[in-house]
């Protein structure tokens, strides 16, 4: 009885020094500790909170009002809401069929769809725009040379379409694991109670994948309410909150309405980011079947398949046209009157806007690395050490994700434009931008894995007398190396694709091939533009195979 009472108060003492570690005296006993919260916590605040702050304080009373007074900017908050609401709605019905058809063991050509749906991602956002003008715009290949036609493709059509094409992967990426999750053993049991395939569907399936389904359609929501590269190259007078507050930097020098602009376009991706956040995940299903099983998903009926693959087959091959007709323009001498084959496009490339492919190529480097040691080391300390505002730090780590690139631009204009902080039309303010926008994928990679780590390795190396940088850099970050290469892979393209915020921060000497690539479109130099989108394009294409062949089926960037 003696020995075991000995053991309890050793296991109670043991356990009360371990918890003391996270306490406010135990965080002061660790220097190191201390000063990785300190370094994160500033971090986010300087570069995250702050320029938020900026965008509402800056503008004065009176261009508040003339917002809400002004019809114009009524027309456009509508026109972004409209936007976003058919797009929502278009895109999560495509990312439906793509995850569930992909999902199924018996369905054809699986490797080819999930090839095709994956090029939208690592492509640059305005690429779709672009292909559509050289299709169907007033020199496009299919109205005026083969129809003979004077339409534009400009307008809400044209942007709707692009859209559609541009984030059906998102939504498809969002809805496959949640289908993935479904325990094929419900669909199985079903049937032997004799449900037809329409009440497996209706009573089991899409109760199941509901609060994904909502999650998709919040994602992709945002990501038009944000969008700016498709806006400013096929959205002609359909003007959008994104497009808007770029032609009051740049048209008008109108900064403080360019903030107030930014501002309306955060409240509605904020108000998504939060209702996705503490709202959809909280409505997720479970299915108490005790151990997982191993049953491969039953036959698709003849019906339902023959009806995805129709679908999956004309998104795959607009998907695929997009791209070559990109690729095409060019090889193009002047798209829509001299179709004769030519290298003269990549020529004005490697020769005048040489310098913005090795920025873009260096930028995205550099922000690659930086995310992935911030956003990992971030997610450890975050996750792994209980201190007063860890929950705060947490949120504010994810909170980029809700952030639109425009917003980002003009309020990193706002903060860091005058000394100590002067940074405007440096790399610097650049790359960082990069960094801020990925942090959000870093970290929840992070959290995935750390979830996976017992914490008693830690603890015993913490017995042993290693500090929190210490155990980081010898435990841990080996162990999360899947999740930091998966972050810097992922960053680069992101960052290689960047426009949005971007634009309004590169200057003369520090401009990257997305910027350029608007800039020539805006001039309608197609050729040129299409010969820079092609070379970013196989770039990211590259990439991507090369990580996946590399890392094999464990490390995918995106797991349909």
């Amino acid at each position: 009885m003696e020995v075991n009472v000995m053991s309890v108060e050793l296991q109670y003492e043991e356990k009360t020094q371990r918890t003391s570690r996270f306490t406010l005296k135990g965080i002061l006993q660790d220097p190191a500790l201390l000063f990785a919260i300190a370094v994160i916590s500033v971090f986010l605040f300087l570069f995250i909170i702050y320029p938020m702050l900026k965008i509402v304080i800056y503008p004065s009373s009176e261009t508040w009002r003339r917002f809400f007074t002004e019809t114009r900017y009524m027309k456009i908050l509508k026109n972004s809401v409209l936007l976003a609401i058919l797009t929502t709605f278009s895109s999560t019905l495509i990312g439906f069929c793509f995850a569930y058809a992909l999902t199924r063991e018996d369905f054809p050509f699986k490797r080819f769809f999930r090839a095709t749906s994956i090029l939208p991602l690592i492509s640059p956002p305005f690429v779709t725009g672009l292909a559509l003008i050289l299709l169907f715009g007033r020199q496009g290949l299919i109205t005026h040379t083969l129809l003979g036609l004077d339409v534009s493709a400009y307008g809400l059509s044209g942007l709707w379409f692009a859209q559609t094409m541009a984030y059906y992967p998102v939504a498809a990426l969002t809805l496959s694991g949640v289908l993935k999750s479904i325990n094929p053993t419900l669909e199985y049991a079903a049937r032997d109670l004799g449900q037809s395939e329409w009440g497996i569907f209706k009573t089991i399936t899409l109760p199941l994948i509901t609060p994904g389904i909502a999650s998709a359609a919040l994602l992709v929501s945002m990501y038009s309410l944000s969008d700016f590269g498709n806006p400013m190259v096929i959205g002609g007078p359909f003007r959008v909150l994104a497009t808007e507050a770029y032609m009051q930097v740049t048209g008008m020098y109108n900064l403080p309405m360019a903030a107030v602009v930014s501002f309306f376009l955060l409240i509605p991706s904020l108000g998504i980011f939060l209702i996705q956040r503490y709202w959809v995940s909280r409505k997720q299903y479970e299915t108490v079947t005790g151990k997982g099983g191993t049953l491969e998903a039953p036959p698709t009926p003849p019906i339902v398949k023959y009806s995805l693959l129709v679908i999956l087959s004309i998104a795959s091959l607009l998907t695929i046209s997009i791209f070559v007709v990109v690729i095409c323009g060019a090889f193009t001498k002047t798209w829509g009157v001299d179709w004769s084959f030519t290298l003269a496009n990549f020529s004005y490339t490697f020769l005048s806007k040489m310098k913005d492919i090795w920025n873009s190529l260096y930028f995205s480097l550099l922000a690659a690395l930086g995310t992935a040691l911030l956003a990992t080391f971030a997610s450890y300390i975050i996750y792994r050490k209980k201190f007063w505002g860890r929950n705060a730090l947490d949120l504010i780590a994810v909170l980029p994700g809700a952030l639109p690139g425009t917003m980002v631009g003009i309020a990193y204009i706002l903060a860091f434009n005058r000394k100590p902080l002067l940074l405007t039309g440096t790399a610097a303010i650049v790359i960082l931008s990069m960094i801020v926008r990925n942090i959000p994928f870093g970290y929840r990679n992070g959290l995935a894995v750390l979830h996976q780590i017992d914490e008693s390795i830690e603890e015993s190396a913490a017995d042993l007398g290693a500090n929190t940088l210490q155990v980081f850099k010898d435990i841990i970050l080996p162990l999360l190396k899947s999740a930091f290469s998966v972050t810097i892979v992922y960053t680069f393209i992101k960052s290689m694709t960047t426009v949005s915020a971007a634009i309004f921060l590169v200057s003369p000497g520090t401009n990257i091939a997305t910027t350029s690539i608007l800039g020539l479109s805006e001039h309608g130099y197609w050729g040129q533009a299409a010969a820079m989108a092609t070379i970013l394009i196989g770039i990211t294409i590259l990439t991507t195979l090369l990580f996946e062949t590399i890392g094999g089926k464990e490390k995918k960037l995106f797991d349909f």
